[in-house]
């Protein structure tokens, strides 16, 4: 007992508030069982009735821990229309609150815990007890804030993460919402709508392993990409029919849908795998001469930032390598190229030169101008 200050037992204090000044003495014990202690030897030692010395109103929390029933069955209310497995309890207390502990731990020896560390344990009993849910710190699907001061509740829903490849089968859509509502559509937006129609989410995002021209289609093994779904009030959902959904739009096609941790986006943002591509080009020139000119592209090139996108990007020099160039033969009036290059080459400028920012280009090689027609992504060498 040479820890404790007996005489803590006559501040002003619930239960709670006394026992959490010495929180770290004493296991399996809650903190109004050290408060109740506490006050129960004071009155012993001194002759005195045990009631009479509990205050009618705590001083520091305002008796918010009679109260925890009350919160507990307003957040499962709040929570009956969410599908989750895990949440946690936050809070916040006013600086006075805060302060004022802060200088009754520091007069009593700093063996306590903060107000808000108990407040969240124990309104998260309360809320296990009538929601059969576990309560959490690790990753939980949602999270309930209590704003004591002004008796506020926020609900944070973990997002849903999707993890799955997509090809792009038309041209002329963008991967993400374009902000300006230039493009009606995009991959993000085909691969979310039948998600959100089940998630009942407020918002979306496509994290993706790059991203191919608007003009370029998206083949082959796909492009790796993450969905993002923000606020869902539901989690189990069949990735099968939500693929055969997508599927039906004719535009995207997605494959390998699995549910995914947020570590992956970081993965999928920060990798770089080489990519294949096919393009279709017109030029004046032979298979002989193509073929010469596309040999002496392997290596090392220098890219100057395209023209066509150095309004939005640094403009800046980026060496990049050609790993395999060749050609595949002629498709009506384009010439067929097929290229393996190192991630964020851009392949319309090794082609076209882009008025000399890219070197060497085909163009270049062959001393002749050319258009590019079109431009396919076929494979993505992540795995």
């Amino acid at each position: 007992m040479e820890k404790i200050k007996i005489e803590s037992a006559k501040l002003p204090l619930c239960d709670h508030c006394l026992g959490r000044l010495y929180a770290m003495l004493g296991h399996g014990l809650s903190n109004d069982e050290r408060g109740k202690a506490i006050r129960t030897i004071y009155a012993m030692e001194n002759n005195l009735n045990l009631s009479s010395i509990y205050p009618e109103n705590c001083e520091l929390c305002n008796n918010i821990f009679s109260r925890l029933d009350d919160y507990a069955k307003h957040i499962a209310n709040m929570l009956k229309d969410i599908e989750y497995e895990t949440f946690m309890i936050g809070s916040r207390f006013s600086q006075e609150t805060m302060e004022r502990e802060k200088e009754l731990q520091d007069e009593f020896g700093n063996l306590g815990e903060p107000i808000n560390r108990e407040f969240n344990r124990e309104l998260g009993k309360k809320v296990m007890e009538i929601t059969g849910k576990e309560a959490t710190i690790k990753d939980p699907d949602v999270t309930i804030i209590v704003d004591t001061e002004y008796d506020d509740f926020e609900i944070e829903i973990k997002p849903l993460l999707i993890y799955g490849r997509y090809r792009k089968l038309v041209r002329g859509i963008p991967q993400t919402k374009w902000p300006s509502g230039k493009y009606k559509e995009s991959v993000e937006e085909i691969i979310a709508k039948p998600i959100m129609e089940v998630t009942k989410g407020e918002g979306h995002a496509l994290h993706g392993m790059g991203r191919e021209d608007i003009d370029a289609l998206m083949l082959g093994n796909g492009r790796p990409f993450i969905i993002e779904i923000k606020m869902p009030k539901r989690r189990k959902i069949n990735l099968d029919e939500i693929a055969k959904k997508i599927n039906l739009s004719g535009k995207v096609e997605v494959l390998d849908l699995r549910f995914a941790s947020k570590k992956e986006i970081v993965q999928i943002k920060s990798s770089e795998p080489k990519k294949r591509y096919r393009v279709g080009i017109k030029v004046d020139a032979s298979a002989e001469e193509l073929k010469s000119a596309l040999d002496s592209l392997i290596g090392k090139i220098s890219q100057r930032t395209p023209t066509r996108v150095k309004h939005r990007r640094a403009d800046k020099v980026r060496i990049k390598e050609v790993y395999e160039v060749k050609l595949i033969g002629k498709d009506n009036e384009a010439w067929v190229v097929e290229v393996l290059a190192q991630s964020g080459t851009y392949i319309k400028e090794l082609m076209h030169g882009d008025n000399g920012r890219t070197s060497p280009s085909l163009a270049e090689k062959l001393g002749k101008k050319l258009e590019v027609l079109w431009l396919d992504v076929i494979e993505i060498l992540d795995r």
